[in-house]
């Protein structure tokens, strides 16, 4: 079990991640998604023991994140996103030595690993630095899950993998679920939240916004229905009952409404007479894409308005005045023009003459 009580982990004022309260529990996925910058990354630095909370506190199965995180790690399987491996060693030395670390001995505690190798198709011949990032991302899931461990933190574990690995993973998270174990998946693609958690958490600037389970999720989102009449229909009785819609032709149109109000929309519906009936589901990035909006502040709303006010005056204070005169923006020089010495004598000849 991962338990946040009241963390505050500040680098500046605006920086860092505050009163952030949520646990995951044993057998669930807890989706962590916010926009960049937000405290994902900080906040599973501090769970694996890299960094200690100013404030609150952090704990896996009861112990301390930073104090026990030696104890933690032995029943953790973590996936960083940007993956660090040790170059120089060629892949089954470097399996070797993880297998050691772990304390994984014999054939039965090994069948995993082979198994997990196997799964996400791991080259083990050559040197780690001759790998492609996505081969070097399969080599650090399998070093992560080989041993069996409790608890999974994920950061962005399918970035850099192809689509058919991507599967793959997103299927093991299920089989690991359903298996008992507690995963923390923090992502910026949604449709791995979908796929895979239970329930869901937004951090934005630090805070934790949200924190709903899927199904109440889904029950709360706006659901939007192409539909095609048969003659044109009565938008009155629709707007009456609450549904906002948008009209593409005399017969199609797109109607809008809650998720809790479906039965109404099909009552309202049955006096029309409707050729086409499909369903348009918002995806899970469309309901928190008002989340990831930043907030205008009231501090940055008075100042546009006191520049907005300012502007009129400064501009009416340089308009010219009927009686004065329009300053000229570019004063003339006084060009003298010179005379060369044989044109001089010239002219005094023709005053002479």
């Amino acid at each position: 079990m991962i338990e946040l009580k009241d963390v505050t982990l500040k680098y500046s004022s605006t920086k860092g991640i505050f009163n952030l309260n949520f646990n995951v529990e044993k057998g669930e996925a807890f989706g962590y998604v916010g926009p960049n910058d937000a405290g994902k990354t900080t906040t599973i630095r501090m769970l694996m023991g890299l960094i200690r909370a100013g404030r609150g506190s952090a704990t896996i199965d009861g112990l301390n994140c930073f104090s026990r995180a030696s104890a933690i790690q032995k029943h953790l399987g973590y996936v960083p996103e940007d993956v660090v491996l040790f170059e120089n060693m060629r892949v089954k030395e470097y399996l070797s030595f993880i297998t050691q670390m772990r304390g994984i001995f014999g054939l039965k505690d090994s069948k995993l690993r082979d198994s997990l190798i196997e799964r996400f198709e791991v080259e083990t011949r050559g040197k780690i630095e001759n790998m492609s990032n996505g081969m070097k991302k399969r080599l650090a899931i399998v070093t992560a899950l080989m041993h069996d461990p409790q608890t999974l933190v994920l950061d962005e574990p399918t970035s850099g993998l192809d689509p058919l690995m991507q599967s793959r993973f997103l299927d093991l998270i299920l089989e690991e679920k359903r298996r008992g174990k507690t995963v923390l998946l923090s992502t910026h693609k949604f449709e791995e939240v979908e796929r895979t958690c239970d329930r869901v958490g937004v951090l934005k600037e630090g805070h934790l916004v949200e924190n709903m389970d899927i199904v109440s999720l889904r029950a709360e989102e706006t659901k939007a229905y192409l539909v095609k009449f048969a003659a044109p229909p009565n938008l009155e009785q629709i707007k009456k009952y609450g549904f906002g819609y948008q009209q593409f032709s005399q017969s199609d149109y797109e109607i809008f409404s809650p998720g809790d109000r479906i039965d109404v929309l099909m009552k309202v519906l049955s006096h029309e007479k409707v050729l086409v009936f499909n369903s348009k589901n918002q995806s899970l990035e469309e309901i928190f894409q008002k989340h990831y909006q930043k907030e205008i502040k009231p501090q940055e709303i008075k100042r546009e308005v006191r520049d907005i006010e300012v502007k009129p005056k400064e501009e009416k204070s340089k308009e010219v005045k009927p009686n004065e005169k329009k300053p000229k923006l570019f004063q003339k020089k006084e060009v003298k023009s010179k005379v060369l010495p044989n044109q001089e004598e010239k002219v005094s000849e023709v005053k002479k003459a």
